[in-house]
């Protein structure tokens, strides 16, 4: 009896797995092709994967991504807001508080907006979700722009990995079929 289980099903469970495995194999290179095709649109491609890979477990699917992606946006937002603020009491002079008071009205909205996009995707109000984060980059720019020549390294690098994170939701956000 062994020897029948052996020559008729032992094949068959062979195979059965080297299908799943060729499939798993299938579904992670679909998955990281995702991936790269977003953070192909970024400033800073390393940081992108690097963040995925951080944040997602597979499969990947559009939904996720965007959550992903709006939920570390948000985190570096509020990282920001409080750089700033801690900035803007630390200036010397009346000109830099004012910059940095406009860097915090700004990163204060950026951080309303996007967690109204979270809403709007746990919502599926995909239009909304558009319409939320298209007003991202307009926050992040109004503070580079107001900081002009006063900006600092360490702002610069803070100001580009969020513009990076938004681009990262707004590409994912595509992807989701509506």
């Amino acid at each position: 009896m062994a020897s029948f289980f052996t020559s008729y099903f032992l094949p068959f469970v062979l195979v059965a797995n080297i299908f799943n495995f060729q499939t798993s194999l299938c579904d992670t290179s679909a998955d990281e092709a995702l991936i790269a095709g977003i953070c192909r649109q970024v400033q800073d491609p390393p940081f992108c994967l690097n963040t995925f890979r951080q944040i997602l477990a597979h499969p990947y699917v559009p939904e996720e991504v965007t959550r992903a992606a709006i939920a570390q946006s948000l985190q570096n937002a509020n990282n920001n807001h409080a750089f700033i603020e801690a900035a803007k009491a630390a200036a010397k002079d009346k000109e830099t508080q004012d910059l940095y008071a406009i860097c915090d009205s700004s990163y204060g909205l950026l951080i309303t907006v996007l967690q109204d996009a979270a809403q709007s995707l746990a919502n599926k109000d995909y239009n909304g979700l558009e319409n939320d984060l298209s007003k991202c980059p307009k926050f992040v720019s109004d503070c580079q722009n107001a900081l002009g020549s006063k900006t600092t390294p360490e702002m610069l690098d803070r100001s580009r990995k969020q513009f990076d994170l938004i681009i990262m939701s707004k590409v994912a956000e595509g992807l989701i079929k509506k």
